[in-house]
């Protein structure tokens, strides 16, 4: 079966809405892979005066997959968002698979992350990630509000951004791959001239370095995303249309099927 780190993660970089513009921004996404539905959810950005943000993400197992798994993952995080930079004050995600439930609460303080995680992480995962690397990191929601809103204000996508999820410590680097002609396709809301982003997710502390070099997050394999982003309909903002997530065993293709702006 497809892992789950290589689903969320192009769930995740799904979550960059554009412009500054609405106060809300609702997104409802369908995910594939060999053309075989894996899941689906949504995600929304409430925008308050001040740079203030809230953002959501539930991401459920397809009709057909939930024969056979109970996949459901929902996160939220919320903070400071101004123009290159983002800063969390909380984050919680929660994760459930087969008969595994997991929780991981993130707050975000000056010098350090305080981690609760349920069940409790075990003293030698907890240390993986020393204060050092977790200072001045992001969760991996507010990253994707970061990135759009650079690329919004100054012209498609760049920069460096340190993620920190509660067990790994990790960098999403953008960068602008020009532009391309989207087809018609039924999977998702836009066609036509996109911008793309390549995106490299690189470890830096936490990954297991005798973890199986196949698994998503393995110590010293970088990973790789694209996400293209097009105009929901005419006048509409921006928005990440379509993210491809290679793995080792599979492709997984985040579509996203309808949006709703909001003032």
């Amino acid at each position: 079966m497809i892992g789950v780190r290589g689903l969320l993660a192009g769930l995740t970089l799904l979550l960059m809405p554009a412009g500054a513009g609405a106060a809300t921004l609702e997104m409802e996404f369908a995910a594939y892979s060999g053309g075989v539905s894996l899941a689906r959810g949504s995600v929304v950005l409430d925008e308050a005066a001040g740079g203030r943000y809230r953002a959501r993400l539930l991401a459920e197992a397809s009709p057909w997959l939930s024969l056979f798994t109970n996949f459901r993952y929902s996160a939220e995080s919320q903070g400071l968002l101004e123009t290159g930079s983002v800063r969390p004050d909380r984050f919680r995600g929660e994760r459930r698979l087969r008969k595994k439930n997991d929780v991981m609460a993130l707050a975000f303080r000056p010098d350090d992350v305080e981690v609760q995680a349920e069940p409790p992480l075990s003293a030698d995962k907890a240390a993986r990630v020393p204060a050092e690397s977790r200072r001045g990191s992001v969760d991996p929601l507010s990253v994707g509000a970061a990135v759009i809103l650079s690329a919004s204000r100054a012209g498609g996508c760049g920069g460096t951004y340190p993620v920190f999820d509660g067990r790994r410590r990790y960098d999403v680097i953008m960068k602008p791959n020009g532009r391309q002609e989207l087809p018609h396709s039924s999977y998702r809301i836009a066609s036509g001239t996109a911008e793309v982003c390549a995106v490299t997710i690189r470890p830096v502390a936490g990954f297991q370095t005798d973890r199986d070099p196949s698994k998503f997050f393995a110590d010293g394999q970088d990973r790789h995303a694209t996400v293209w982003f097009g105009r929901n309909a005419s006048g509409g903002r921006v928005v990440p249309v379509t993210v491809e997530v290679p793995t080792d065993s599979a492709t997984v293709l985040v579509q996203t099927v309808a949006v709703k702006e909001g003032g």
